[in-house]
């Protein structure tokens, strides 16, 4: 895999499954490339479609293949997981830039818990 920088904007989500029993969620995304080291975006207050247009940085490594995307419902005692998603980086690597809607399957696959649109640029070093 190249080495490079990853810049990687998290633009909005739609349809996020509610976590809570009374309103809406209040949604946040961590985004990482390793478990050791999370980026997260601010939390949305009450919608399950939040518009965060917020901007990261990674430094990718030669053993760096997927990004990771795991969407929270930020709550007073702790967070409920509503989804997670990823992305193979060799689809941002192959056009230089990956623009699409990444879905946040249910267990095993059978259903969706909503999307997140994700913006990738990579520039190699």
């Amino acid at each position: 895999m190249p080495t490079g920088t990853l810049e990687v904007i998290i633009a909005e989500g739609r349809r996020l499954k509610d976590k809570d029993t009374v309103g809406q969620s209040d949604p946040y995304v961590e985004i990482y490339l390793h478990h050791k080291y999370k980026q997260r975006t601010t939390t949305i207050q009450n919608t399950n479609d939040p518009v965060w247009n917020e901007r990261f940085t990674f430094n990718l490594h030669p053993k760096d293949d997927t990004i990771h995307f795991d969407v929270y419902d930020s709550d007073v005692g702790g967070k409920d997981a509503i989804g997670n998603g990823k992305v193979k980086l060799k689809n941002v690597f192959d056009d230089g830039k990956f623009d699409d809607w990444v879905k946040l399957p249910a267990h095993l696959g059978l259903s969706n818990h909503g999307d997140i649109h994700v913006i990738m640029t990579f520039t190699p070093s």
